[in-house]
């Protein structure tokens, strides 16, 4: 099979904890450049917050941020794709999340947006480098069609959060954990996938000859949606489940790994495991 796009993760793909890329994993991004094979980030951070990788890789092309809400290009900042969450539901999260003192990122217009400094937002800035605005009292941007909101908090409580507001909204947004600590909302048809999809239709790529590379929840809608689908070996467990091929984990670089294999093979077999530097399957 040839293949024509990547869509790769950042964050436990492609990316150490610390938002370092090892120089293995950088040789195989431009490895898939000199294949024929476009390379675009297709990450949850906001668009501003994925710029200094696609420069740091050299990847001129366009970026899925937001988890899908956006499509940008890096050359000229064109917007190929923009689904916000309804104004509405936004609304309803907010109160949720203010009314109980809950720590809430609110994206709009490429801007981050948090009612005040404290220990979530400091751990986001380290986590990701986006800055901060602090503006107090979130409800004052209600009307407002914000691109993603992040409620930040301990992974128990997430997860009681999600089981709480998954049943109220499932209709009016897609909820997801994209790290322990992430409960994220968006437009109910806004995800990678979709995202993924609309991307390849404008450059005229048929799905088959779409590699897909990723780590988590966040990620299963493009890696079930791609021709070829690559889960790193520190992913969920659903996520290795729906991928064609289980890479070793990104902290072994998994991801140069899989595409040092599926360069050398030309084409990779749906039950194809990479144990470290080998493969079984």
């Amino acid at each position: 099979m040839h293949y024509r796009l990547a869509a790769i993760d950042l964050d436990e793909t492609i990316l150490a904890f610390d938002g370092s890329i090892s120089e293995r994993n950088r040789v195989a991004v431009l490895s898939l450049q000199e294949a024929g094979i476009l390379p675009v980030i297709a990450s949850g951070r906001m668009h501003e917050a994925t710029v200094r990788f696609a420069d740091l890789l050299n990847l001129p092309g366009p970026i899925i941020s937001y988890n899908g809400a956006m499509i940008r290009t890096r050359a000229d900042g064109a917007l190929w794709h923009h689904r916000p969450i309804p104004s509405y539901p936004a609304a309803r999260i907010v109160e949720y999340c203010e009314t109980r003192g809950l720590h809430l990122n609110y994206y709009l217009e490429d801007h981050l947006y948090v009612h005040e400094p404290g220990r979530w937002a400091e751990f986001y800035v380290r986590h990701t480098g986006s800055p901060i605005e602090p503006i107090g009292d979130l409800r004052q941007l209600d009307g407002r069609a914000p691109t993603k909101l992040i409620l930040i908090d301990e992974p128990d409580r997430i997860i009681g959060y999600q089981g709480e507001l998954d049943p109220v909204f499932s209709q009016d947004l897609y909820i997801t954990r994209t790290n322990p600590e992430y409960l994220e909302f968006m437009h109910p048809h806004a995800n990678k996938g979709t995202a993924l999809a609309i991307l390849a239709a404008r450059l005229g790529i048929d799905r088959s000859e779409v590699l897909a590379f990723g780590d988590g929840a966040n990620d299963l809608p493009m890696l079930q949606w791609a021709g070829l689908s690559i889960a790193m070996g520190n992913g969920r467990q659903e996520v290795r489940d729906v991928a064609s091929v289980v890479a070793p984990p990104f902290d072994r670089d998994g991801f140069a790994v899989a595409v040092e294999g599926i360069l050398a093979d030309g084409s990779s077999g749906p039950d194809r495991v990479w144990l470290d530097e080998g493969r079984i399957g």
